[in-house]
């Protein structure tokens, strides 16, 4: 036990070391801008999978699959302005058994995108909709709030369409029907502005 201990010691102070050192010359690399990065006037189209987690311990299996899709469109240089359509898929605990699917609706869905660091975009969303639930679940009220990163693909390659970004988000979703079904999603995909 106590050699355990010491282990997890030593290797979260050599993961330390390993930050401390490679931290200087990330910054030197890699400066924050604070430009706006939204596109403004132009269309962006996203498809995205991944894990979905949920929060609560509400008879649903912990992980499922989520399937998103996105169309936003550049206000200004600051945010996008669009809608979203999500589905993910729970299995049920004992004794029913069987699996509670979710379309997720967002046709107010807002991101802002305050500037770049090198190469990568951050960014934060938010929007609300609503939650289609199968499964004698009842819908409810959706809202849904997320942080992501866009890549650009000319970065990685010469010829890859302008605009055309590889993207990871995270976010948690508000599901409260019948019980808490919340869940955090980890999506990955890609994203391509016109």
């Amino acid at each position: 036990m106590r050699r355990n201990r010491e282990r997890s010691v030593f290797r979260r102070a050599m993961v330390l070391a390993l930050l401390v050192s490679v931290a200087p010359a990330f910054a030197a690399a890699a400066e924050w801008v604070h430009e706006g990065m939204a596109d403004e006037g132009k269309m962006t189209f996203g498809f995205r999978v991944g894990p979905s987690f949920m929060t609560q311990s509400s008879g649903l299996s912990t992980t499922g699959p989520a399937l998103n899709f996105q169309g936003m469109y550049g206000i200004n240089k600051w945010f996008r302005f669009g809608m979203m359509l999500e589905w993910e898929n729970h299995g049920i605990d004992s004794p029913r058994n069987g699996s509670l699917n979710t379309i997720t609706l967002l046709p107010v869905n807002l991101e802002y995108r305050p500037g770049h660091i090198g190469a990568l975009v951050p960014y934060v969303t938010s929007g609300i909709g609503v939650n289609i639930n199968t499964k004698d679940q009842a819908d409810s009220f959706a809202w849904r709030f997320g942080a992501g990163l866009d890549y650009p693909m000319t970065s990685l390659f010469q010829g890859a369409p302008k605009g055309l970004m590889l993207n990871m988000e995270t976010a948690w979703k508000r599901n409260s029907a019948d019980g808490d079904g919340s869940s955090m999603g980890l999506l990955f995909g890609v994203r391509h502005t016109f």
